[in-house]
Order: C-alpha cells, then sequence, then structure tokens
C-alpha cells in the first residue's frame, strides 16, 4: 500500500494536502509569475512611495519594468565595450562615468595620475545624468566605485524613480589585467613603462574599495570571470547575460532562475551544480552540505549520511530554510539533489519554492559505480577527490567512505531511481533531462541550454511569439 504523500507548509509545518482548487491556483500563480510581478510592483511602491499607491500601481502596470544595473570592474578588461553591448541588446542608456569625468578639464590632473575623483564630485555627476534619463533604464559603466557612492546611489533612488537591479563584477587575475592594459597602452601609441605607475595605482584603488562593494551589494552582486584574449570576450559575454536574468516579454523580467538538479550519486551532480551558480549567478544549495553544517551547529557528531537515507521532514526543514535566506531570495538558487521523493518535490510547492527548471541528469548504475570506485575522502577537509591530489600529506589521510562501497551504491541508486519519476511529475511543464555521462562540459553546455531556453507556457506570455491564447 501506497503511503500518503504529505507536505510542509512554508513555515515548515505539517499541513494536509491542498485541494484541488488551491493546487491549480498555485500553478496558474507560478506559471504567469503572478508573484514575481506584484514583487517588482512592490519594490517600485517603496522606492517612490507615491501619495496615491493605487493610481501609481495601474500606471506601473501600463510600462514594462525599468532595467538597471552597475557593472564594476579592474581597469583594462573591457568593461565599457560589454556595458554598450548591454545597453543595445536591453535598450536602455549606458551612462559611462569615465568620460563624464574626463568631460570635466578640471578633474584632467586627477585622472592623469591614477587617483579617484572626490566621492562628492562623482556622485553629483552620476546623480544628474540619471536624472535625465529618469524613467528608462540605465547601464551603469564604472560606478558605485566605493562604500560611499553605493550608499548615495541606494539613498536616491525616490528621486531617481530607480533602484538597482544587480551589480555584476567582471573579475580577472593581475596578470590577465596586467596583460590587458599593456595591450590598450600599446594600441594607443604609449610605451608601457610610460604608464606602468598609473597601472599600479589604478589597481590598488581598485583592491581598496571592491570589498567594500562585494559586501553593501551582497545579495545582489553576481562574480563574472573574465579570461585573457579576445576569442574569449564573447563567452564572457554570455556569462553576463545569463546573469542578468531578463526576458524582455515576462511579466517579471528579473525572476531570478530556481534550477534543480536531480541525479544519483556519482553523477557529476555537484560539479554541474557549481558550474551552474558561477555561470548564472545563483547560489549553489548543496543539501549534503547542510545537514553537515546543521550538525555542527548543532554539536553533533558529523556522521556522512547521505541525504537520500534521511527523513523527508528533515532534509526539508534545512533546504526551507536556507532557501527563505535573502541572498536565495534575491539572486536565485540551484538545489543539488533536491528534491529525490515526491514529498521533497510537494515541499517545495507548498512553501512556494517553485523550480524554473527541474534538470535529471541520466547515467547507469555501472557509470556510478566506475565513478564512485575512485571517490576517497579527506576526512579533515570533507572535499571528496577522484583523483590523487598533489600534497603527499593529503593522499595519506584520504579513506573511502562506508557508503561508497559498491553494494551501497547500488543501493542508493535503486533508491533514487525508485523516487525521481514522481518527483519530477511535480513540475512536468519545466522538468528535462539530459545524459550526464560525457564531458563535463558538454553536459554543462546542454544544461545551460536547458535553462536559457523558453519554454512553451514563457512562450506563450510574449506578446509576438503567437501563442497567446
Amino acid at each position: 500500500m501506497e503511503t500518503p504523500v504529505q507536505t510542509w507548509g512554508a513555515l515548515g509545518g505539517m499541513v494536509s494536502e491542498q485541494n484541488d482548487f488551491g493546487a491549480k491556483t498555485a500553478q496558474y500563480m507560478e506559471n504567469n509569475e503572478v508573484y514575481d510581478l506584484f514583487s517588482q510592483l512592490l519594490k517600485q511602491v517603496l522606492v517612490e512611495r507615491p501619495e496615491n499607491p493605487l493610481k501609481f500601481l495601474q500606471d506601473q502596470l501600463m510600462v514594462p519594468p525599468k532595467f538597471c544595473v552597475c557593472v564594476m570592474g579592474p581597469p583594462g578588461i573591457n568593461r565599457s565595450k560589454y556595458c554598450q553591448q548591454i545597453a543595445t541588446d536591453y535598450q536602455v542608456k549606458h551612462i559611462h562615468v569615465g568620460k563624464l569625468l574626463r568631460a570635466k578639464k578640471e578633474l584632467k590632473e586627477n585622472l592623469e595620475a591614477g587617483d579617484l575623483v572626490a566621492d562628492n564630485i562623482v556622485i553629483d555627476l552620476v546623480k544628474a545624468e540619471l536624472l535625465r534619463n529618469k524613467g528608462s533604464g540605465w547601464v551603469l559603466d564604472g560606478f558605485p566605485r566605493t562604500k560611499v557612492q553605493a550608499r548615495a546611489l541606494a539613498a536616491a533612488g525616490k528621486e531617481l524613480a530607480c533602484s538597482v537591479d544587480s551589480l555584476l563584477l567582471l573579475h580577472a587575475p593581475e596578470d590577465v589585467i596586467r596583460e590587458r592594459y599593456a595591450a590598450k597602452v600599446a594600441a594607443a601609441g604609449f610605451k608601457m613603462e610610460d604608464k606602468q605607475y598609473l597601472i599600479d595605482t589604478r589597481l590598488q584603488q581598485y583592491h581598496r574599495h571592491v570589498l567594500g562593494l562585494a559586501e553593501i551589494y551582497q545579495n545582489t552582486i553576481r562574480t563574472i570571470e573574465v579570461s585573457g584574449g579576445d576569442d574569449d570576450q564573447n563567452v564572457t559575454y554570455s556569462s553576463i547575460k545569463t546573469c542578468l536574468h531578463h526576458r524582455a516579454y515576462s511579466n517579471a523580467p528579473l525572476r531570478m532562475h530556481r534550477i534543480c538538479i536531480l541525479g544519483p550519486c556519482g553523477s557529476g551532480r555537484s560539479t554541474q551544480s557549481e558550474f551552474i551558480a558561477k555561470n548564472f549567478g545563483v547560489v549553489h544549495v548543496d543539501v549534503a552540505d547542510l545537514l553537515r553544517k546543521h550538525q555542527e551547529a548543532s554539536g553533533q557528531v558529523c556522521e556522512e549520511v547521505p541525504p537520500e537515507f534521511l527523513g523527508d521532514e528533515e532534509i526539508c526543514s534545512l533546504v526551507g530554510a536556507r532557501l527563505r535566506q535573502t541572498d536565495c531570495v534575491r539572486k536565485g538558487w540551484v538545489l543539488d539533489g533536491f528534491p529525490k521523493t515526491k514529498a521533497q518535490a510537494q515541499f517545495l510547492r507548498q512553501a512556494h519554492h517553485w523550480p524554473s527548471r527541474v534538470i535529471r541528469l541520466q547515467t547507469t548504475v555501472e557509470q556510478v559505480g566506475q565513478r564512485i570506485n575512485l571517490r576517497r575522502l579527506d576526512p579533515v577537509t570533507g572535499i571528496s577527490y577522484y583523483q590523487s591530489p598533489d600534497s603527499v600529506v593529503i593522499r595519506q589521510r584520504l579513506v573511502t567512505r562506508d557508503y561508497d562501497s559498491a553494494e551501497k551504491v547500488k543501493e542508493r541508486f535503486h533508491l533514487y531511481v525508485g523516487h525521481v519519476e514522481r518527483a519530477m511529475e511535480c513540475w512536468p511543464s519545466v522538468s528535462s533531462s539530459i545524459r550526464g555521462d560525457g564531458d563535463p562540459e558538454d553536459v554543462a553546455k546542454g544544461i545551460s541550454d536547458k535553462i536559457t531556453m523558453p519554454t512553451p507556457i514563457e512562450l506563450a506570455q510574449d506578446p509576438n511569439s503567437g501563442l497567446q491564447g
């Protein structure tokens, strides 16, 4: 006899299964992104605080939401080129703060020395430019650079009738930064030795302030790796676009990605989840890591018990608490190995943590067994190794976990297979499968395509798709 599925409410307490009307209502609200629409409207109300909120909301529904993003990064990595491309693709204003400053002759000496211009001067220039573009979206190129500038931008939200949707931080190793800067200097007809002091000063200023900015924007910042070479610029811009989460036809065009990656132990699930977190700027929620941290915080002995052997109630409580944290709400998330059962899937529905994509990695028990057979655990750090580490000290203390034995791996695989289909049935419109036994980069590309390709329901929201009924 099949055990009745029980679900959990948003506060973690046991509740009865929703009736048919409630389930259909929730499905409608999710399919049409009603939650995200009202979140966007609420944000605008709080920014502008109109005297007549009802009239204000009516007016807001008649215009597309504004798209406002800041882009920061060290010197020499073509930040302005990427900003211009964003402005072109999303039809917003490119506000190049460097050009605004260079237009002021009185600032020439500061700029040539590589010094930062005083905060009050930069803030006044940027604020004036934003007021000239009030009512439209924009991409701020090179602002804010300091905590003072970031706080000033936030404080001016009501006056400017906008708020920053996200801050993109372009990151590169210092050798790449210096190599790219040298190329720019050479292209301008100068010798690098004559400009060495400039890059040194600018890098020093950048590193001094970037950590403070990351702290202020910790719930909206998205870091994008920039590598050397012109051939990689298209790759970098592709990463930028995935981090913007913008769909022009959506009711809520800044909807965050909420992704579930399913697969048995040894399927490469965690590796792919890390790729997604990096490429899409979302939070990697590793259920096994949540359990380990929970055990440490409560003073329990950290047992290496795989999540599939734990009760649904315990796992759902941990996952629900993590997804309600601000970084997950603002950035979106990728759930690594959850939901594994129908009860866990129903929990996500009841708690209004609806995934935008559910992707299953398909592999065989033989393939899983071959991978797990290579895995060793460092009991000190908790890191798993599939190849021998360079450190002799680490190699000597590696162990094989009890749950990684051939018998346990087969048991875990069949336990997963016995539940995953029922879990995916809860999200038919956003669920798909992909082979997980290929090269990790090829698998990552396939997953990325699944995430970025609109579903039929999403296309139906596009007024130009011809699918609206």
